[in-house]
């Protein structure tokens, strides 16, 4: 409840201007990004003191909604002051990577989570194992992640404080439609677990986490390409480049992850026998649940128009229709076949989303992204999912599973072949830059 609560006040409090500076970053020189960092930090900081004065105020009535208890202020406390800090996180790591200081930004985020953890370990013991220490360990982890953030961009911090009301109001408009579509989003991504949670059993909803355990590589993926990728699209977009460069990621991210989607299905009851044999049926349950980081990665590069154009209410209908289509979904699906039906209509709701932030972005900023294409792998890896998921038959899955492999190979022939001479050719690199480090210290010695 404490971890909810953070994130939906966090949404609420950001207006949305984490995005406005992400947007606006390289509108300008890098002498005037300091004055467009302070006017998009402002607003979300002010209003994370409103908000946390507020809950101050009446801090025994949110201890009793968040924890069924009108006596836990402390962690009542933790809150106030971790929504001000997460602020302050958000844009201080938004510093780094819109400067592309991937190593910098890497290393915040695993001392973050290292302090996070050695501090669960640490408060468990003196708290006798408390949700308190919980609490407390994120709340040391935010604050290691701002500390390493600012003294690795001292300067960027020490610039220039100029306060443009203008530039705010510029900030906000862009920004607040974003608040309904996070909110939406994440109602959208909570469906699936709220619909097994009314409709089937526990037994299913571990099935369906674990499902989702086996999404791990395509998620990281996801996570990891988000991350870095909006940096150099609006880079390229500011400095008016081609626009092959978005047309090219498209094809690539589709034809990687369209192959990686159908090797985890080849090989989903090998991962889950690794795992465990008591999961073994949420190998089932799986191949839908690859739609999500396949189909919101790739949309991440085709929806750039959205964006670029500064038409961001769009997101709102798009959450919209996607959580309808979800909520709809799931409420014929779940109670029939569980966290199959889950499965299915979240794969299906994120086929929408797709092709909703594809289309209208492409409406609206055309750039060819090969959507037969990538049209035609959907209706492949769908026939597949559809295969493993309902058949029960393991030789007709392993076949469709491979046959499917071998389409999208030949589909995406040239993006596979790219990636696949890249990968080598910087692991070649590396091996030889190690090899002539040995030789140059053999004839030191």
């Amino acid at each position: 409840m404490y971890s909810v609560a953070l994130f939906l006040i966090m949404q609420i409090v950001l207006l949305g201007t984490d995005q406005s500076f992400i947007r606006f970053f390289y509108q300008t020189t890098s002498e005037k990004r300091t004055t467009i960092f302070w006017n998009t930090l402002l607003p979300p900081l002010i209003m994370s003191f409103i908000v946390s004065s507020i809950i101050i105020l009446f801090r025994a009535k949110v201890s009793y909604l968040l924890f069924g208890d009108a006596d836990h202020i402390f962690p009542v406390i933790i809150l106030c002051f971790s929504i001000v800090f997460s602020v302050l996180s958000r844009f201080s790591a938004l510093i780094l990577r819109m400067k592309k200081r991937g190593v910098a930004y890497s290393i915040v985020n695993i001392s973050g989570s290292i302090i996070n953890a050695s501090c669960v370990i640490l408060f468990a013991f003196l708290l006798e194992g408390s949700f308190y220490a919980i609490i407390l360990s994120s709340f040391f982890g935010t604050l290691t992640v701002i500390i390493i953030s600012i003294l690795l961009e001292i300067g960027f911090w020490r610039s220039q404080f100029k306060i443009s009301l203008g530039q705010i109001k510029k900030n906000i408009f862009y920004g607040v439609p974003f608040v309904p579509a996070f909110l939406i989003s994440w109602l959208f991504e909570s469906m699936d677990k709220l619909a097994l949670r009314s409709f089937s059993t526990f037994d299913e909803i571990g099935l369906y986490t674990a499902g989702n355990k086996i999404t791990a590589v395509l998620t990281i993926i996801q996570t990891g390409f988000s991350t870095f990728w909006w940096p150099v699209a609006l880079e390229n977009y500011e400095s008016a480049k081609s626009k092959n460069l978005y047309s090219k990621a498209a094809e690539l991210l589709s034809g990687i992850l369209f192959l990686v989607s159908f090797v985890t299905i080849a090989l989903k009851d090998v991962i889950i026998l690794i795992l465990a044999k008591g999961y073994l049926p949420s190998s089932k349950i799986m191949p839908f649940l690859l739609f999500h980081p396949l189909m919101y990665t790739v949309s991440e590069v085709t929806v750039v128009g959205i964006n670029f154009k500064k038409r961001t209410y769009w997101h709102v209908v798009i959450s919209l229709i996607s959580a309808g289509v979800n909520f709809i979904g799931n409420y014929f699906f779940v109670p029939l076949y569980g966290a199959k039906g889950a499965a299915f209509s979240t794969g299906i709701a994120y086929i929408v989303f797709f092709f909703m932030r594809t289309l209208i972005s492409t409406s609206i900023y055309p750039v060819d992204y090969s959507l037969k294409r990538f049209t035609f792998g959907t209706i492949v890896l769908f026939i597949v999912s559809l295969i493993n998921t309902f058949s029960g038959i393991l030789l007709i899955e392993q076949v469709s599973a491979i046959i499917g492999g071998v389409i999208i190979g030949l589909v995406y022939r040239n993006e596979i072949s790219y990636t696949y001479k890249t990968v080598v050719g910087i692991y070649k690199e590396v091996i030889g830059k190690r090899k002539l480090e040995r030789e140059n210290q053999k004839k030191e010695l």
